[in-house]
């Protein structure tokens, strides 16, 4: 009997020699700690590119970089909703790839930087009007004590170490959030949200080409006695719309009903000609305000009226000189709504005569307000 427990308590004491203690299994110390370093770089919907705020944040990162080489960062990237989730995941990738490109470009070692997309997912915590559009950076750090602390210094203590149960397990280590003592924090850096503003379209200057139809009218009195309003309609391309000053082509038409002496009561007074005006614009926001003003011929000819005997001209070619103001407006990323009113000056025009046995004419000066609806290139 003496011999079995004897046996027994040997096997019990290999046993507990060939099992591993906890301490030593456990993870080696020196991992890095990551925690938000509250920079956050905003962008502009559908945009990659970085503003100068971002670029003075990230300038930020880049210097905690420097002071460390045990330092790294995540980049964490997000969108909007705005899109498709496919394009939304692959834009975030891109806004984090972008902030990773200006890091290397401050000489930071590419292995240093890992880029996240989380497409529309909601960050935890993003600026007021960012609306999800941007990049969190996440810094972490090895602890000074950690970094410090050498191979043959943990062999020391854990030969030191007392056998009993209670030292052979160690209290669990501080959560990654909490900072060591003396350990510097990350720079914390406020970046205010860009002003939002709409990418460029790839034409870089903005071409638009629109249609439109509206009311027009002449001014003067003897001109309005012979005709009544009518449709108006047009066709433009412009170039600049998201310059200063831009330039404007026209096709432009009209009709009108007319009446006079000798004519059949269902003539009309049809105009075609063409436009080209300079326009100012006065912002570059989604709502565009502008005026214009330029010059342009109309050719004047009157229909249903086989048998002319009244004072007026068949058809008469007539200068003109547009001016006017407008309000265009962009929605979405490339519809355009505008909107205008047109006084037009007129030279050489001989249609309307008031009074044939000396040849004087009325002058055919008119209004026109109108609409149109196009695309921005």
């Amino acid at each position: 009997m003496r011999k079995r427990l004897i046996g027994v308590w040997g096997l019990a004491l290999l046993a507990t020699l060939a099992r591993p203690s906890r301490a030593a299994a456990a993870e080696p110390a020196g991992a890095p700690e990551c925690k938000n370093a509250g920079v956050t770089v905003a962008f502009a919907r559908g945009s990659t590119e970085l503003d100068a705020n971002g670029r003075g944040a990230l300038a930020g990162v880049a210097a905690w970089l420097q002071n460390g080489d045990q330092r790294t960062v995540r980049l964490e990237g997000f969108s909007d909703k705005i899109g498709g989730a496919t394009g939304n995941q692959r834009l975030s990738q891109q806004r984090a790839q972008a902030a990773k490109d200006y890091l290397v470009a401050r000489g930071i070692e590419p292995d240093r930087v890992m880029v996240f997309g989380h497409g529309e997912e909601p960050p935890r915590v993003q600026p007021i009007g960012s609306e999800g559009r941007i990049v969190v950076v996440i810094a972490c750090d090895v602890p000074k004590e950690s970094a410090a602390e050498t191979p043959a210094s943990r062999e020391s203590e854990a030969a030191a170490a007392p056998t009993s149960r209670a030292a052979a397990y160690p209290p669990p280590p501080a959560a990654m959030t909490s900072p060591a003592p003396g350990t510097p924090p990350a720079p914390i850096v406020v970046v205010p949200p860009p002003m939002p503003t709409r990418p460029r379209p790839p034409s870089r200057i903005g071409i638009e080409a629109t249609v439109g139809a509206g009311a027009i009218g002449f001014i003067t009195e003897s001109a309005r006695d012979a005709t009544q309003p009518g449709a108006a309609w047009d066709a433009r391309l412009l170039f600049g719309s998201r310059s200063p000053i831009a330039l404007e082509g026209a096709y432009v038409g009209s009709v009108q009903n007319i009446q006079a002496l000798g004519l059949n009561t269902n003539s009309l007074l049809l105009g075609n000609g063409v436009e080209g005006t300079v326009r100012v614009n006065l912002s570059h926001a989604q709502v565009q305000p502008y005026v214009f003003g330029g010059v342009g011929w109309t050719h004047y000819q009157l229909t249903h009226a086989a048998t002319n005997t009244s004072s007026l001209l068949d058809k008469d070619d007539v200068g003109t000189v547009p001016l006017g103001v407008g309000l265009s407006a962009r929605l979405g990323r490339a519809f355009i709504l505008d909107i205008r009113g047109t006084y037009r000056a007129t030279f050489a025009d001989d249609l309307l005569r008031t009074n044939a046995s000396n040849g004087t004419s009325s002058s055919m000066q008119s209004w026109n307000a109108a609409g149109r609806v196009g695309f921005e290139f």
